[in-house]
């Protein structure tokens, strides 16, 4: 009988081990998805906002150098990190929805139209910089 009880109690800790092991092999590097060597400025409106966890998508229309709108997915921080670190809500993000900014952003390694935001820049010209780590030389 302890055998057998034994044994239900590894399948069971083996299980748990491999559920809460899947968020962990879910995550990605930023480095290794994002070129932090290169950095795009996208001019142009925020046509629609993720607001979810883990991370926030925006999506920007910006003209390309030939003049054609193109749809940009911004990738950033979590919500509760986006507030608390950088001052940022949705409604603040946004605007009216028809204000042209300038999002700076990492561009993404295998070149499709997805970068990480380092900056955002309003027109009034107030500028809210997004950085990764207190370490990162543009943190101020």
């Amino acid at each position: 009988m302890k055998t057998k009880l034994s044994a239900i109690y590894a399948v069971v800790f083996a299980v748990c081990g491999l559920i809460f092991a899947l968020p962990v092999m879910a995550h990605h590097s930023l480095y290794s998805e994002f070129d932090h060597n290169k950095t795009v400025t996208l001019t142009g409106v925020i046509s629609s906002v993720e607001w979810v966890n883990p991370h926030i998508y925006i999506y920007v229309d910006a003209k390309d150098k030939d003049g054609a709108v193109k749809t940009w997915a911004v990738e950033t921080f979590p919500p509760n990190h986006m507030k608390t670190r950088f001052g940022l809500t949705k409604a603040v993000l946004v605007g009216d929805g028809k204000q042209i900014l300038s999002i700076d952003v990492n561009p993404a390694t295998n070149g499709k139209l997805l970068g990480w935001m380092k900056a955002v820049t309003y027109p009034d010209g107030h500028v809210i910089r997004i950085v990764v780590d207190p370490g990162d030389p543009e943190y101020k």
